[in-house]
């Protein structure tokens, strides 16, 4: 791919810029803002830029979107003639205090001048709530036991944030964000009375990694069961808690629906667990932006109230 700007180049043409200009960090994340900024800043004229296409000046920046976005705030800061762009970064593990227990310092948005960070680890984290994916999954599905699914997914909620979190916490340690979703399968999830089992022992270990990995989950499940399940879905990833989601609704479809037809739950929950991840996060951030229209405020204010301050 061949990047539009460095991050000088991109600093002078936002400084000669007469728009208002929002820097995130990638294309889903331009989507999912663009979309709540229509709803709560409609008569403002924007334009949204991804730090995906600034190439870094470092090591560091050159592979981290969210440090790139941190360096041009920074060399932007206090400049009246950048007063018309803004940032909004993934906020990841940023003021989490991880010990025998999980503690959250930023229980509001953080905001330093221009930047804001999301309140969970990523723009995703605004959809983990039992009423946001409850509407995304059920305009997904067309299985007759959705409802029934739905009531069951719920019920279990709480649960699956903790054991999320423990995934994610252990992909941070081993440095291997993308690898947790490659392993949960929705058919070997076990949901019994609100407690779920992402069954990762069901099938024997493929290497060494995958052995580790699983030791580092279980290692760390002591971790979150002292958490808070609102401060766990604060801390989880956000792409893979969508995945992992889309995989314990497919596991409840099954369980709603096979007392009737355990064929067509098996049909049901392979069908979901197939939904692409793209069609699944639109839906969730429809939910999302619709509950923001009804008054909703599990948003990036602090970014929303800036742009209207300068408009």
């Amino acid at each position: 791919m061949d990047l539009k700007y460095d991050i000088s180049e991109y600093i002078a043409m936002a400084r000669m810029s007469s728009k208002i200009r929002i820097l995130v960090e990638g294309k889903d994340d331009r989507g999912h803002v663009l979309n709540l900024l229509k709803v709560l800043t409609p008569k403002v004229k924007l334009k949204i830029d991804i730090a995906v296409d600034i190439a870094g000046e470092c090591k560091l920046t050159s592979s981290n979107n969210r440090a790139k976005i941190e360096s041009i705030h920074f060399q932007c800061k206090g400049n009246n003639s950048h007063r018309k762009l803004f940032f909004l970064c993934d906020r990841e593990f940023r003021n989490f205090s991880i010990e025998d227990v999980v503690k959250d310092f930023s229980s509001t948005h953080e905001v330093d001048g221009n930047l804001s960070w999301t309140l969970g680890h990523s723009i995703e984290n605004y959809f983990l709530s039992p009423y946001m994916l409850s509407e995304g999954f059920r305009y997904l599905s067309g299985s007759g036991s959705k409802a029934s699914a739905l009531q069951v997914f719920c019920d279990f909620f709480d649960d699956s944030m903790k054991k999320i979190a423990a995934i994610t916490l252990a992909a941070r340690e081993l440095n291997c964000a993308n690898y947790p979703a490659s392993i949960i399968k929705w058919n070997n999830i076990d949901i019994d009375g609100g407690v779920v089992e992402l069954g990762l022992r069901k099938e024997p270990s493929q290497n060494d990694f995958m052995e580790k990995f699983i030791s580092t989950y279980e290692a760390f499940l002591s971790v979150v069961s002292n958490t808070d399940s609102e401060v766990c879905a604060r801390l989880c990833r956000g792409h893979t808690a969508v995945l992992i989601l889309q995989r314990l609704y497919a596991a409840s479809l099954y369980h709603a629906g096979k007392g009737d037809d355990e064929e067509a739950a098996r049909y049901d929950a392979n069908l979901f667990s197939n939904v692409a991840e793209s069609s699944v996060s639109a839906a969730l951030s429809e939910a999302w932006i619709r509950k923001v229209s009804e008054g909703g405020t599990l948003y990036p204010q602090p970014l929303v109230d800036s742009v209207l301050s300068v408009a």
